[in-house]
């Protein structure tokens, strides 16, 4: 087999790896970003139940409009963070989508907040 061909197959068996790596880096770096969103999610809802396990008179304060208003935040953000970016890519924006998730946020601090200053 003559140099050039033999350092031809080399080369075009090297591009070949890399594309095949690639591919297979793409889609476990995908897999594993999944896994961290859906443990981030729970982790901040664990947050959420033991802050009202160690203060039951937060939840109890509250009135039932405000509950449910808490409630669906938290499932929206949880939503959002597993499986709302590529659901919503075409509708909005990476900024928005963040300032969607702080804007739950917020509204979950504010009722908390206002609830306890009654």
């Amino acid at each position: 087999m003559p140099v050039g061909v033999r350092n031809a197959v080399i080369i075009l068996g090297l591009a070949a790896l890399a594309v095949w790596w690639e591919r297979a880096f793409a889609v476990a770096l995908g897999t594993i970003s999944q896994v961290i969103s859906v443990l981030f999610v729970v982790a901040i809802l664990a947050a959420g139940v033991a802050y009202f396990r160690r203060n039951p008179l937060a939840w109890l304060v509250m009135k039932p409009w405000q509950r449910v208003i808490v409630v669906v935040a938290a499932v929206g953000i949880a939503f959002l963070l597993v499986a709302g970016y590529p659901l919503l890519a075409d509708r909005i924006t990476p900024f928005g989508y963040i300032a969607l998730i702080a804007a739950l946020g917020l509204l979950i601090w504010w009722i908390i907040r206002s609830s306890r200053r009654l």
